[in-house]
């Protein structure tokens, strides 16, 4: 095979509990993913050398630039590629964009270059590019713990639709984590989050979930307002700053998001990918 063409699909965090410091620096977390249908399009074609192209954004020092010289590093192959990514999903937006790159990067040059590596293969060079990169190899739903590279599938019940918009600007991650230190912040509990899930009890996910990032935003206009027309929570991902209004009732999702569209409020309507198979 020359060339594969693949959707490198983003995340959601349902629920995150930010444990507290390691001795190494790191923070430990506990958190459940979710794939969306929010996607970039990444295309592999063998070459002579590593090349990538970003359309959509301007051209950054990228993931998957330093996915494929890994790849070729740690198989030896001669070889390179063109890489070709179409953006969609937001940068810098808690929604893991590179990431899910970087690993549609990895299983691209496995397949067009028939290295037949493994997933524990791939896994274990996904972890040296980012903690959130493994869990695009899979996708689906998982529990993630650690710095989040200790992930464990889960078989949730999420038959919703979730509404994203964007707003603030926020420092890095890690200045997040060190502003997060100072305060007292919420810590859900990740068990009764995970049963809630997996039994499709809405009423105590909705009660349940949190993120520990959240006291670091305010609340604004538009949460109020997507309250107002039916979401069930409003919810923060990653570290911010994009918020996601997670919808049971998808005429009322629908609805909201053309409010916030002749508001002239960038937002994504998603629901959930469906599981990568091995």
């Amino acid at each position: 095979m020359q060339s594969i063409k693949t959707a490198a699909n983003a995340k959601i965090n349902l629920a995150l509990s930010v444990l507290g410091r390691r001795a190494d620096g790191y923070h430990e977390i506990d958190t459940v993913f979710q794939e969306i249908d929010l996607c970039d399009r990444v295309t592999v074609t063998k070459a002579d050398t590593v090349c990538v192209e970003c359309f959509g954004v301007a051209q950054q020092d990228n993931i998957a630039t330093r996915a494929a010289e890994l790849f070729f590093e740690r198989t030896g192959i001669t070889g390179g590629a063109h890489i070709e990514i179409e953006k969609q999903i937001p940068l810098s937006a808690g929604l893991g964009g590179g990431s899910a790159d970087a690993a549609a990067v990895l299983t691209g040059l496995n397949t067009v270059y028939e290295a037949g590596l493994t997933h524990n293969d791939l896994s274990a060079m996904a972890v040296r590019l980012g903690a959130d990169v493994p869990f695009f190899l899979k996708g689906g739903t998982a529990r993630a713990k650690g710095v989040g590279e200790e992930l464990t599938g889960i078989s949730a019940v999420t038959p919703w639709v979730y509404l994203l918009f964007k707003e603030g600007i926020k420092p890095s991650t890690a200045e997040m984590y060190l502003r997060l230190d100072s305060l007292d912040y919420p810590k859900p509990d990740m068990d009764a989050v995970q049963k809630a899930l997996c039994t499709g009890d809405a009423d105590a996910f909705f009660a349940l979930t949190d993120n520990s990032f959240a006291v670091l935003w305010q609340k604004s206009e538009t949460e109020e307002f997507l309250l107002q027309a039916g979401a069930r929570r409003v919810l923060l991902s990653g570290s911010g700053p994009t918020r996601f209004a997670v919808f049971t009732d998808r005429a009322a999702a629908e609805n909201a998001y053309g409010a916030l569209r002749e508001k002239g409020i960038d937002c994504y309507l998603t629901c959930p990918a469906e599981e990568t198979q091995d």
